[in-house]
């Protein structure tokens, strides 16, 4: 039996760790390639018996061997405006070395919206596009885990903090990209090339996402709007230029939500979890209970 080998870059992260234990979950077809910049963990993982390569994706030179032999491609890249030079590499190096599919984790971009991170994403789609590599693109709206999973967690501090007033925005939770993503990256792009997959559960308020978790923790949590104005001059002290530019943009979306400005992303229930897997996205409650508990 011919199998697909899989390269799953950021596999220490939110998202891509959570893809390698889909993955691992069934693996029927497939064997998986594990991608870090950090070479003790690629090292780590080999002694555990895994296949491991280091790729940084700021470092292009590593590209090739990471993807020698490789099939399919999960790729993300990270909060810098450095991912236009990153992908464009990437997806280059992917060319060379004969790879059949790439699985994009983007975002819930509308195609002509005012966040320059947004637009990055959409460059990349269409570089991808163009390479002549079948791919798949995943747009997730806000990331639970990402907005609601915080060191000390909230069912401890008793809030979370929202930039948006108390305007409702769509959610996912990462376990669902990351479900999504193996099974695109399992069955090929015979059954998901060309697809994009929309991934916004629910849409929610802050006050309704603190009552959720209220009820799923136990104890009183309050979501704690901040003015994303008072951010400004944290941002404008991040001496990383690529960074400072992503944390720019980041900021420009806390603001266009906040006036009401972003409906493509904060009225909308798109749910290709269904489409792809068969089952609804977890809902916050569930989220919650899972997390919270």
């Amino acid at each position: 039996m011919t199998t697909a080998k899989v390269l799953v870059i950021g596999a220490t992260g939110t998202v891509g760790s959570q893809v390698v234990k889909e993955l691992d979950r069934n693996n029927e077809g497939i064997t998986i390639r594990l991608a870090t910049s950090r070479a003790e963990a690629a090292e780590k993982w080999r002694i555990e018996g895994r296949e491991a390569v280091v790729l940084d994706l700021n470092r292009p030179e590593t590209f090739a061997k990471a993807l020698e032999d490789v099939d399919r491609v999960f790729l993300l890249t990270g909060y810098t405006s450095d991912m236009l030079f990153q992908s464009k590499k990437l997806v280059d190096a992917a060319v060379d070395a004969g790879v059949g599919h790439i699985v994009h984790l983007g975002v819930f971009t509308s195609g002509r919206d005012l966040m320059p991170h947004f637009a990055w994403h959409d460059l990349i789609e269409t570089y991808i596009g163009a390479s002549g590599v079948a791919w798949t693109h995943l747009h997730p709206n806000v990331i639970a885990d990402t907005s609601l999973k915080t060191d000390p967690p909230i069912s401890e501090t008793g809030f979370f903090t929202a930039f948006t007033k108390d305007l409702p925005q769509g959610w996912v939770c990462a376990a669902d990209i990351a479900a999504v993503a193996a099974a695109v990256l399992r069955e090929g792009p015979e059954k998901h090339g060309g697809a994009d997959y929309w991934l916004s559960t629910e849409v929610l308020t802050g006050t309704e996402v603190a009552d959720i978790l209220t009820s799923a923790s136990g104890k009183e949590i309050r979501c704690e709007v901040i003015d994303p104005s008072n951010f400004e001059d944290q941002v404008a002290g991040i001496t990383d230029i690529g960074q400072r530019a992503y944390m720019e943009s980041a900021l420009i979306t806390m603001k266009l939500t906040a006036a009401g400005q972003m409906t493509a992303q904060t009225t909308v229930v798109r749910d290709d979890v269904l489409t792809v897997l068969g089952r609804p996205g977890t809902k916050m409650a569930e989220w919650a209970r899972l997390n919270l508990i």
